[in-house]
């Protein structure tokens, strides 16, 4: 399933250690981003971490099985969701930097969609693979019907299970964490190349247009 259906569950304590680790963190990373661009390194670091948020958030919606969805015990995609963010985040980021030159807001709805894009074709391989290679049904055991299409679910469950395949609100979910990931690896991309044109051609004490292919590979 995705967090579109998903039901609320009491989280863990947090680590203070972590958190304070993570504290340390960011305050370095705003001291380095001040002393090399006072201006253009707080956005970018901003762009950054509103960016991190969008592809972590949007893993909730991603509908990761892992190794029991690839046996037809759990619904879901049989991957992790390491492969599937990054994978959002990156074809996402392809389509961004192809219209980076039309302005902020137009690359990050065009990564957004190229990421969305990308899960959907995704979810659809995968239930074929599922419906007429390995003969199973789209059913959720999380649910009694979907959400969206408010099919029942429970006479396509095979017992012993937590359903398999990739229902419609899975499919869903997918395509809405795959925008939200694609959007913010956009986001990442067009704050940082932005930094480096101010930036690099100042420290490498270079003109901008020797340093364009640093700024557009890194």
């Amino acid at each position: 399933m995705s967090a579109v259906a998903a039901k609320p569950a009491a989280g863990a304590a947090m680590n203070p250690a972590a958190m304070a680790v993570g504290v340390v963190l960011t305050l370095i990373l705003l001291g380095v981003c001040y002393s090399i661009a006072p201006g253009a390194g707080l956005m970018a670091l901003v762009g950054v971490i509103v960016g991190g948020v969008l592809i972590g958030f949007g893993t909730h919606f991603v509908p990761v099985g892992g190794a029991p969805a690839a046996m037809g015990q759990a619904p879901g995609i049989a991957t992790g969701v390491a492969m599937l963010a990054a994978g959002a985040g990156l074809a996402g980021l392809f389509g961004g930097a192809w219209a980076a030159e039309q302005g902020l807001t137009i690359a990050v709805i065009t990564g957004g969609i190229g990421g969305g894009l990308m899960m959907a074709i995704t979810c659809m391989m995968v239930n074929f693979v599922y419906v007429f290679g390995m003969g199973i049904p789209s059913a959720s055991g999380k649910v009694a019907n979907d959400p969206i299409t408010g099919d029942s679910q429970a006479e396509y469950k095979s017992q012993g299970t937590e359903g398999h395949g990739l229902p419609f609100i899975s499919f869903v979910g997918g395509v809405i964490g795959g925008l939200l990931g694609g959007a913010g690896g956009t986001l990442i991309y067009i704050s940082l190349l932005n930094l480096y044109e101010g930036a690099l051609p100042t420290l490498m004490g270079v003109p901008a247009a020797q340093v364009m292919p640093i700024a557009v590979s890194a």
